[in-house]
């Protein structure tokens, strides 16, 4: 009898050690498994070129990539809005006609005068009217630019001026020539613009653009 207490007396010890060593073993494990910031954790080493993901930093790593790249993004569509607004605005097409010619000047025995002008984007057109004397010549085009302050002259792009009937500068005695187009390279943000007709008149004018997408063209004050 008492050798059977004493058997059962050890199997109840050896028990409660073995139960104690799991509750200890179960809980390493889950301080292992679940406090570890979701790394998978081996207990044999990993294989050459195995790499240990961590799921926290994955997920932060992606929602921090893809915030950035939606206010990268943001950003940008906006600049380039204001930007191309901002130059939409400078580059704006403005035009006018002129019933009475603002500038008219003298070229041997013809008359020229401007009757028009438009501006699109760098380029300046203006429209100028010949009327011819009594003598058959050739038409100079001597307009330019006043590109500095420094009273350098840009030419126009136009070299000469055409007549219908024989395609040169040569018009024929008392014809007119409406409409002949001369054509500028010119800065839109540097109004006004001076320019010059040049030859024996050498008549200075300015250009600028209105509020109303209209161009007004004057002489200067120096010869009001």
């Amino acid at each position: 009898m008492m050798h059977w207490l004493r058997t059962h007396l050890t199997l109840n010890r050896l028990l409660l050690v073995l139960l104690g060593a799991a509750i200890v073993l179960g809980a390493i494990a889950y301080i292992v498994v679940f406090n570890t910031g979701g790394t998978y954790v081996v207990s044999s080493p990993l294989p050459t070129g195995t790499v240990a993901y961590n799921l926290t930093d994955t997920a932060s790593s992606t929602a921090s990539s893809t915030a950035s790249s939606s206010v990268t993004g943001i950003g940008g569509n906006g600049s380039t809005t204001a930007s191309s607004t901002a130059s939409s605005t400078l580059l704006a097409s403005y035009s006018a006609t002129y019933a009475t010619p603002p500038v008219s000047w003298t070229e041997g025995y013809d008359t020229l005068s401007i009757t028009g002008a438009t501006l699109s984007g760098s380029q300046l057109t203006l429209n100028v009217n010949i009327q011819m004397g009594s003598v058959a010549e050739c038409v100079p085009l001597n307009l330019m630019l006043v590109a500095n302050e420094m009273g350098d002259l840009q030419p126009p792009l136009t070299s000469a001026f055409t007549f219908g009937e024989n395609g040169t500068c040569i018009g024929a005695p008392g014809s007119s020539y409406p409409n002949q187009q001369v054509i500028f390279n010119v800065d839109p943000s540097a109004m006004p613009l001076s320019f010059t007709t040049g030859g024996s008149s050498n008549t200075y004018f300015e250009l600028s653009t209105t509020a109303s997408g209209g161009i007004m063209i004057s002489l200067p004050p120096t010869q009001g």
